[in-house]
């Protein structure tokens, strides 16, 4: 008897821990490189202060590259997205810069899938705003515009 229950008891840390490391993954995911709807530009999403997501800049197509647009190369284009309490795939009340408009908005995230991120752009309030949708990238497939001797 006791050997069975010390086999329930087993396999019930065993599903807990599996359940806390696919939320830490699934939080995990959001990292990386995400490129743009338009194909026009990269941004590596990573941690920055307090446990919050920034954005930079890291690849410009050749189409977009300009005087202008090759200074936003390693620019922060988001920040302060916290993850929401109750779902560890929902990153919210972050700050967009858009620099084709050169305005700010509000900014949640959500991951759909490993491959494929949401990002809600609003102003005010995320009901008005606008939702589109990034594909994870490699390095490989658009290289670092970044230049190693920038801060």
């Amino acid at each position: 008897m006791n050997y069975l229950v010390f086999i329930v008891l087993l396999m019930l840390l065993s599903f807990t821990a599996s359940s806390f490391a696919s939320n830490q993954s699934d939080k995990e995911n959001i990292l990386g490189l995400w490129l743009t709807k338009k194909k026009d530009v990269v941004v590596q999403i990573k941690y920055c202060e307090a446990n919050t997501l920034c954005g930079y800049v890291t690849w410009i197509s050749p189409e977009e590259r300009s005087e202008k647009n090759s200074t936003l190369c390693g620019e922060k284009v988001l920040w302060d997205a916290r993850l929401a309490d109750d779902q560890p795939i929902r990153w919210v009340d972050g700050v967009l810069y858009k620099a084709d408009e050169d305005k700010y908005y509000g900014a949640n995230l959500h991951l759909i899938d490993a491959n494929t991120l949401a990002l809600r752009a609003y102003i005010g309030v995320p009901l008005l705003g606008k939702t589109k949708k990034l594909t994870r990238t490699s390095e490989k497939a658009h290289p670092s515009c970044i230049i190693p001797d920038k801060p």
